[in-house]
């Protein structure tokens, strides 16, 4: 009944679906401007050939049909989908009582039941009664064909991955993606919920009546089409693959993302092949995680045309899929998926990502950097705040005097918190909270009606613990607005931050040196109770040093390649959100010969905020 296929549109196309979604209120004019601007901006500008699109095709048959709309179409005005089709009426079911009765056969009639939107094609004299403007994904609808023949409707858009909701105790009108001339019966792909196994299921006729399905055990589901089915209770049942994206409706990866996890969930009580297929062939950079199961080790495989996975019954096997822009030949590249398994169960999911593009410098941030930056001018690539690890392998043998690191017995690790800035400057951090500083608004010039955006909000890192009354926060903590908190224990210093020297990029190192005073509370030497170590004469009035100062010197060498894994790819991403090296360090003062520290260290940038207490 349908059948899927891979698309690239051109720029234009896309823009339009995101111009034909928009139902703004007095925004008519303005669409019809970007319409036009749009429309000439595809005549001077070449295709996007990194955009991927789904085809999902549905033959109607004449008279009635139940449908089930697997994609977002890129023009969703239904004008457009039913473009030259000749339909008599397109109906949805939207309740606003989930509990009335709904099994009405639509060769009955449709308009005088509530909950029923319909759609009337002109010249039909009932056209001016259309409450139905727009088709979206995973959604039925009844069809009447107003023909003699078959007739195909073609669908170009993106799969949207959203969780079914079944009506508790009723039925619900929906359909299911699935495998083409590898349909199961009905009985076969209800039969792990028993919500649904042995309730009653009814099929559209092509008479406009609903038919129940008598025997579910020798009856195929059709992929595209739609049907009631009764849940018993209540369920969470996804159909024959339940799959999970780590956030969102599809993979997306923004900025911050390089790495999303999807999780293949076997239901069934027998093990399930799940196969993980890149429709159109490599059209996005993408590699995935392979973890050795004897050593631990990681690498960063490309990801094949089919890649597949053997779940066991009741496991959730995560998969990591990333993506790597550094291969990417456009600005913009997607992909689609479609996850199947062997019993003809299917589940779609659209992949996108963007390079990284240098950033123009706001207009606050000049202000803020003065004569060091323009508006208009590149911010450092590397700038925002970035947080990992240190593992210490090596420490010298003081007692001996040596200067050569030796392997310690067990590798140990600390925190590490580190901020680029606009230009480039960087700090070692060990306290910063992250709130949220809100935009300002004025009453539109144009409608009184409207406000208009004069200064957007911004995500703000903060060292200074008093300033945080002055922002907002970007999460909840006790029923309480509050910031997200990032600190380490491995490295102290007087002060909020500390300046490094040298250079944040691959091939360049940082260095700092750090001064434990003897009076600095983590002072290894100082015993604020015990009277040889506190700091004071024997009267406990007066400073007598009796604690040593203690000085870090810690240099940090960014690695072209990771140093964990030589022998394998990089991962992705490595470079650019994520960055690793040598770490080497001196401790002076803490034996009477200096301490000679070597390791490797891992750093991810996790926010690109270049400013600290704006």
């Amino acid at each position: 009944m349908s059948n899927s296929q891979t698309t690239e549109p051109t720029t234009w196309q896309s823009q339009e679906s995101k111009m034909m979604n928009n139902h703004t209120p007095n925004k008519t004019l303005a669409k019809a401007k970007m319409a036009m601007l749009l429309l000439m901006l595809s005549l001077l500008t070449p295709a996007w050939a990194g955009i991927a699109l789904d085809q999902q095709t549905i033959t109607l048959q004449p008279g009635w049909n139940a449908i089930y709309v697997e994609l977002e179409p890129v023009n969703n005005q239904i004008t457009d989908v039913f473009s030259g089709v000749p339909v008599e009426s397109v109906w949805r079911w939207l309740p606003k009582d989930i509990g009335q009765d709904f099994v009405v056969d639509p060769a009955e009639g449709l308009l005088s039941v509530d909950g029923w939107y319909g759609y009337f094609p002109e010249p039909r004299p009932e056209a001016f009664l259309t409450n139905l403007f727009t088709i979206s994904a995973n959604t039925a609808y009844l069809v009447k064909l107003d023909s003699n023949t078959p007739r195909d409707i073609s669908i170009s858009g993106k799969p949207v991955l959203r969780k079914k909701q079944w009506v508790t105790n009723g039925f619900t009108l929906t359909g299911f993606p699935l495998v083409e001339d590898a349909e199961p019966s009905f009985a076969d792909f209800f039969a792990t919920s028993t919500a649904h196994a042995n309730q009653p299921i009814y099929r559209l006729s092509t008479a406009g009546e609903w038919q129940l399905v008598d025997d579910p055990n020798l009856t195929s589901m059709n992929a595209g089409e739609a049907y009631w089915f009764y849940t018993d209770g209540t369920s969470k049942y996804q159909g024959l693959i339940n799959v999970t994206v780590e956030q969102g409706e599809s993979l997306e990866y923004r900025a911050a993302f390089t790495e999303i996890d999807i999780i293949l969930s076997n239901i069934s009580d027998v093990p399930n092949f799940i196969s993980i297929n890149r429709e159109g062939g490599n059209s996005m950079p993408m590699k995935f995680l392979n973890v050795d199961p004897e050593t631990g080790e990681e690498a960063w495989p490309d990801l094949p045309n089919v890649k597949v996975y053997e779940v066991q019954p009741g496991e959730d096997r995560i998969v990591t899929l990333a993506v790597d822009r550094t291969s990417f030949v456009e600005e913009r590249m997607e992909q689609v998926f479609s996850i199947s398994n062997e019993q003809g169960g299917i589940v779609r999911i659209h992949a996108g990502a963007n390079t990284i593009q240098p950033l123009a410098v706001p207009a606050r941030l000049a202000r803020l950097f003065g004569n060091q930056l323009s508006r208009g001018s590149q911010m450092d690539g590397y700038a925002g705040l970035w947080m990992g690890s240190v593992r210490v392998r090596g420490v010298s043998e003081a007692q001996r005097g040596g200067v050569t690191p030796e392997s310690v017995g067990k590798p140990f690790a600390f925190r590490v918190l580190m901020h680029v800035d606009a230009t480039g400057q960087v700090k070692l951090i060990k306290n910063v909270v992250q709130m949220w500083q809100d935009g300002t608004y004025s009453t539109s010039a144009s409608n009184p009606d409207y406000v208009e955006v004069d200064d957007p909000g911004y995500y703000v890192l903060l060292t200074d613990d008093s300033l945080i009354p002055n922002y907002s926060g970007i999460t909840r903590r006790g029923g309480q607005s509050a910031g997200i908190r990032f600190s380490s224990i491995g490295y102290d210093y007087n002060g909020n931050d500390m300046l490094m020297n040298g250079d944040f990029a691959l091939n360049q190192s940082v260095s700092v040196s750090l001064l434990i005073d003897p009076e600095m509370p983590t002072n290894p030497f100082r015993h604020k109770y015990h009277p040889d170590h506190d700091n004071l004469d024997p009267q406990f009035l007066n400073f007598r040093q009796e604690a040593f100062q203690v000085t870090r010197e810690m240099e940090f060498f960014f690695s072209p390649n990771n140093p964990s894994y030589p022998d394998v790819a990089d991962p992705p991403g490595w470079g650019v959100e994520e960055m690793g090296g040598v770490f080497r360090e001196t401790l002076i003062g803490l034996h009477k010969n200096a301490i000679f520290v070597e390791g490797d260290f891992r750093l991810k940038r996790i926010a690109s905020t270049a400013v600290l207490n704006q």
